[in-house]
This record gives C-alpha cells, structure tokens and sequence, in this order.
C-alpha cells in the first residue's frame, strides 16, 4: 500500500510558508515602487492617500501570509491574498503611478491554482489595468487614448490573459504529471511491498523444507539461502556467497576425489544435475555426504537467469547401505565356504557308481539347488563389490561374448520354445574387462528368456556407432508397467507382478548391470511397454583396435 506522509505539522509549514513565499516578490517590488515614489516627490512632499492605502493593503496581504495556517483552510482561500495585492496596485494606479506591470505579479499567482482561480485572475487582471480609465472616462464623458493609458487600456490585459492562459496550460500539464508520478510512485511502493511480502513468504516456506535450498544468480552468487542449507555449510553458503566458496571442502561419491570445479561451473551455467552425491567435508573425521539436484531458473530471452540447487542429506541412508553391503559381503563369504565343501561332496557322491539309482536323483537335485545357492551367493557378492572394481580392461570382440552367452542360454529357451535371434554390424570391439561384461550380457539375455512367454522371441542386435559400439536385447514378453521401471535398477527390487511366481530372481541382476557399465564408461537403459515387451540398451565406448 501507498506510504503516508512523514508527519502532518511538516506538510503545514510547508504549505503556509509556500503562501507567505509567493507573496514576498510583490511585497518587496511594491515596497521598492513606494519608495522610488517618494524619493521623486512626483506628487509632492508625502504619498498621496491612494498611495498609502494601497501600501496599507499590501502589508495586510503580507501579513494575512505569514499568518494565517493556509492549510487548515480550503484551497481557494488563498485568492485572498493575490487579490488583495490587485486591489493595492488599483489604489496606486488610481494617482496615475505607471505601475500596471505589477498587476502580472498576483495574475501568475492566482493561475497557478486551477481554471476558476485563473478566470478570476483574468478578470481582475483586466478590469484593475483598465479600470481606472474606464471610470475617468464615464466621469468625463468620453474614453480618451493617450499614450499614457495605452499601456494600461492594452497591452497589460493582453499580457494578462497571455500569461494566465500560459501558466495555466502549465500548471494542468504539471500537475497531470505530478499526479502520474504519484500514482506510480505508489504503485511502485505497493509491487515493492509486495515482493517484500511474497519474499518473507518464500523464505518462510524454504526454512519448513529439510533439504538445503540455494538461488543463485547468473554469476554464481547465492541470493537466497534457506536455514537448512546454512546449516549444512556451516555457515559457508549464505546470501553473497559464490557457489565455488564450497568447492576446497567437496568430494566426489567416492568421498576421496575433490570435486572438479568444471561441475560447478557448469551447475552455476544452468546445467541440469540430478541426484547427484557429493561429500561436504568439515574438518577431519567430519563429513557429510548429500545428494545434490540443480535446474536453471526460467527465463523469456536467451540465458539463464539463475540457477536453483536442492541439497539433500543422505549420510544416514549411504551409512547404512554401506553397513548392508558389509553384511551381505561377509554372510556371503561364511556361505561360500561350506557351500563349497558341500558341493564337492555331491559331486563325489553323484560320482560313485555304488550309489543306488534312486539315491542319484536325489544327488542330482541336491546339486542343482546348491548350483543355484551358488549363483545366488556370487549375485550377493556381486552385489557388494564396488562399482570401480571392474578388473583390468581391454580390448573386448562383443560378438565372441554374444556367442558365449547365447550358447549358455540356448537350453533354457529350447525348454520353453524361446528363439534367440543375433544381428551384428561392425566389429563390435569394445574396451572392457571380459569377465564383468559377460556377466552383464548374461544377466540382460537370461532376463529376456526367463520373462518372455513360451513360443516367445528374443532377438539381440549389435552395432557400431562412431566411438560407441550398442547392443539391444528385446523381448515380446508380457512387459513392465510404468511404475516399475523406474526402480528395476534398485538393488533387490522385484516387481509385483513376478514376485509370486514360478520365475526365480534376486533382483540383482539389473543393479549388478548397472553398475558394471557405468563403470566401464557406458549406459544402459530399459524401456517396456505392458502386453509388448522390453528392450534393454546398453552403450559402451569402443576398444581402441576396432
């Protein structure tokens, strides 16, 4: 809303000395004409009465501005004073005093207030310069023009109504634009207390949010900041700030490479990061971990008007998957050994020809679930291991692997008359470390065998793309819904529909994937479509002697 006025008892000295100010010129031109008056003795010793009373007007008006408080009264009943000094130039002009000029004086002043007071101003204007010759002549009988009233009979009523008209047209055109400037001026006052108030509100909302909140500007410079990100910083990310200030105390996921400060250039440029963890370290042995998410402001033109950043703390969820995969990896370790022990053993026994036939079947079926409790073990330990522990890389021919991998398979989708179709372009030589690759290949075809119907297909095609090399496995299976595409990447994550079904998994087969060509450089992507099937994508970078 508009602001009020600093006090009223300043806006009323202002006002009544504005009164007393536009009065002063006359006071002092009619002072000194009275003066030059008498020190020429014109009209002999002494002033004649017109004269004085005139002078004696003139001190009323004078005094009238000085004293009385204009602004308790209404607008016009400042016409008082300028009329009064008309009546004072009369009084002179009434002995034949060439002072009609000075009728200009009170004219300007009473046009300065408004369309009536400048008819008045006119009015009277006129009828003072003129007046007194017009009564001469009705006392005479006739109107003579002599070049002493000439002056007085023309030229100053032209000169009046010129300037009245003049100041007025003035005055209106000012005060339009004084009133346009007051309205905007309020305007601009109410937007600016409303920013003011949406800006409280925002700050509000952000400091309620657990997640650490930045707006950063074009140049990187923190404009606002909520509690939770202060907190977080300790105090290094707040208003004025630059986002680099941070940078010495970043680490990557691995929470031992710093940060490369071209990420946070290019977070500051409007880059769009999601869910990203970086480490905040505080000092030694203190340090924090914290999923950071980054968008550009919107913006009309071209550029970015700013960045926003969401910072949230994951130190508790990454310490306690840390502390699962411990516990994974070392249950794992204590099952292998014994489960080692027990299928040497079978294998010994199944070996032995003086096991009874029907005693054989039961080996055979004891050893194909210890060979799956074995699978299930590596998946775990699999599992556990990092993404970065991909063994030595090197040249790595796709197709051989492709080969390997579908000749491993063929029985499996023979039982369940599944076609298994390979289509390769290019030499599909790819920089990887076999063995993690194969498992990779290996976990995406058996999924696509395992999920697709009886009579199903399964087609694999292999290409070359530049400096990339892309194999697609899809299926005409039953497909994903939506909503649990999003987490098949998730350690553990089964979707519903499998979970009660005849169909084994761990649900660490895609995760395990995953990670693996990640870490190799690569990608690797699923889309579905429910009643269509899948089509898994992976992207790795091609070896170097393709």
């Amino acid at each position: 809303m508009p602001r009020q006025p600093a006090s009223l008892p300043a806006e009323t000295t202002q006002r009544r000395f504005a009164v007393l100010g536009r009065q002063l010129p006359f006071f002092a031109v009619f002072g000194v004409m009275t003066v030059a008056l008498t020190a020429w003795q014109e009209y002999g010793p002494g002033l004649p009465d017109p004269v004085l009373v005139g002078a004696a007007v003139n001190l009323l008006a004078t005094a009238l501005a000085a004293a009385v408080p204009w602004p308790a009264l209404p607008r016009w009943a400042e016409t008082v004073v300028p009329l009064l000094d008309m009546v004072a130039v009369v009084c002179v002009l009434t002995v034949g005093a060439r002072a009609s000029v000075l009728i200009i004086l009170p004219v300007v002043w009473l046009a300065a207030m408004g369309r009536t007071a400048t008819i008045v101003a006119v009015t009277a204007g006129v009828a003072s310069s003129m007046g007194v010759d017009i009564v001469r002549a009705v006392e005479a009988g006739a109107l003579a023009i002599t070049p002493d009233n000439a002056a007085r009979m023309f030229v100053v009523p032209a000169a009046v109504i010129a300037v009245a008209t003049s100041l007025h047209l003035s005055e209106k055109r000012s005060t339009a634009r004084r009133e346009l400037l007051a309205g905007q001026s309020a305007l601009v006052e109410e937007l600016l207390e409303d920013t003011a108030q949406d800006r409280a509100r925002l700050e509000g909302v952000l400091n309620t949010i657990d997640a650490g909140v930045a707006v950063l500007d074009p140049r990187g410079a923190v404009v606002v900041a909520n509690r939770a990100l202060r907190e977080a910083s300790r105090g290094v990310l707040t208003v004025g700030a630059r986002l680099t200030d941070a940078l010495p105390r970043l680490l990557t996921a691995d929470g031992v490479t710093p940060v490369d400060p071209a990420r946070l250039a290019g977070v500051v440029d409007g880059e769009r990061v999601s869910r990203r963890v970086v480490w905040w370290e505080y000092g030694p042995a203190d340090r924090a971990a914290f999923r950071i998410s980054s968008a550009p402001l919107p913006h009309d033109g071209a550029g970015s008007e700013g960045t926003v950043v969401a910072l949230h703390d994951v130190t508790d969820e990454l310490l306690a998957l840390s502390q699962r995969d411990d516990f994974v990896s070392s249950v794992s370790h204590e099952l292998r050994t014994p489960l080692t022990s027990v299928t040497g053993y079978l294998d010994l026994a199944v070996d032995d020809p003086d096991v009874p036939p029907h005693v054989a079947g039961y080996l055979e079926v004891a050893e194909r679930n210890a060979g799956r409790l074995r699978i299930l073990i590596d998946n775990l330990l699999s599992a556990a291991r990092t993404a970065s522990d991909v063994g030595s890389r090197e040249d790595v021919d796709l197709h051989a692997v492709i080969a390997d991998v579908v000749e491993s398979q063929t029985p499996r989708a023979v039982d369940r008359d599944i076609e298994i179709a390979t289509t390769a372009e290019g030499s599909g030589i790819v920089c990887a470390d076999v063995g993690r690759l194969t498992q990779v290949v290996d976990n995406v075809v058996s999924n696509a065998v395992k999920y697709s119907h009886p009579g199903g297909h399964v087609s694999i095609e292999l290409r070359d793309e530049g400096s990339k090399v892309r194999l697609v496995v899809a299926d005409d299976g039953p497909g994903i819904p939506e909503a649990d595409q999003r987490q098949l990447f998730t350690r553990f994550y089964r979707a519903p529909e499998v979970r009660h079904t005849a169909v084994q998994g761990t649900g660490l087969g895609l995760h395990i994937s995953r990670q693996i060509v990640e870490a190799l450089g690569g990608s690797i992507a699923l889309s579905s479509e429910p009643g269509r099937g899948t089509r898994v994508e992976i992207v790795l970078p091609a070896g170097v002697g393709r």
